[in-house]
């Protein structure tokens, strides 16, 4: 199951046939392991940049990156749990941390409609699971 969900070339392409303009950051210092990629996409008529960068990688338990936009920075953690030789838990933990007056209204709404937005979040990480249950084993 982390095979299939660290490989990043199959995200990418999902991502640029979702509208979003996807671009490996190359790596002025060669010492640096990190991985990368500058994004930009609309949201609600609103042309956005992040630049993502993966800053942990315990293959094969988990994953860590951080999302850097001039509004918004985000963390988002990725834990692989083996249950049985058939059976996997993914546990995806975000944090959100607003950078702008506009952002901090957006993170407080969004605690305001926490159980929502928990719903909301768990729904997708469970068939973002499923999708990659499908792939094929790397």
């Amino acid at each position: 199951m982390f095979a299939r969900l660290s490989n990043f070339e199959t995200f990418e392409r999902i991502a640029i046939k979702r509208n979003v303009h996807v671009s490996q950051i190359s790596q002025s210092n060669p010492n640096e392991d990190t991985l990368g990629w500058n994004c930009r996409f609309k949201v609600r008529g609103r042309q956005r940049d992040v630049e993502i960068r993966l800053i942990e990688f315990d293959e094969p338990n988990s994953m860590k990156f951080h999302a850097v936009n001039p509004a918004l920075h985000a963390r988002l953690e990725i834990e692989v749990i083996p249950l049985s030789r058939v059976q996997t838990r993914i546990q995806v933990v975000s944090v959100l941390e607003p950078k702008t007056l506009a952002a901090r209204l957006l993170v407080q709404s969004m605690k305001l409609a926490r159980s929502k937005f928990n719903q909301r979040f768990k729904s997708r990480v469970g068939k973002l699971a499923e999708f990659i249950a499908q792939m094929p084993a790397a």
